[in-house]
């Protein structure tokens, strides 16, 4: 299954851009949130499916230099508040 080409069947609640824009808003608000705190607020907010592509849209941030892993917190920090 592609993640980023969507298809006729895709949900698009669950794409990695959609998850990935939905990251980067709750960085905006808190600039730092523990990893399973994050992954446990786009479960109540979009729904149990996010496990799926939760760490595709992080890589996806990663690597276009949004976000960083705070290994000693493990957390996730923003990088570039200029999306």
């Amino acid at each position: 299954m592609s993640y980023l080409r969507p298809t006729k069947h895709t949900n698009l609640k669950y794409s990695v851009i959609n998850i990935s824009a939905n990251i980067l808003k709750l960085l905006k608000e808190n600039v730092v949130i523990e990893y399973a705190e994050l992954l446990n607020v786009l479960k109540q907010k979009i729904g149990e499916e996010v496990n799926e592509v939760f760490l595709l849209s992080l890589s996806f941030l990663y690597m276009h230099k949004k976000i960083e892993y705070i290994k000693n917190l493990d957390a996730i920090r923003l990088v570039d508040e200029n999306i």
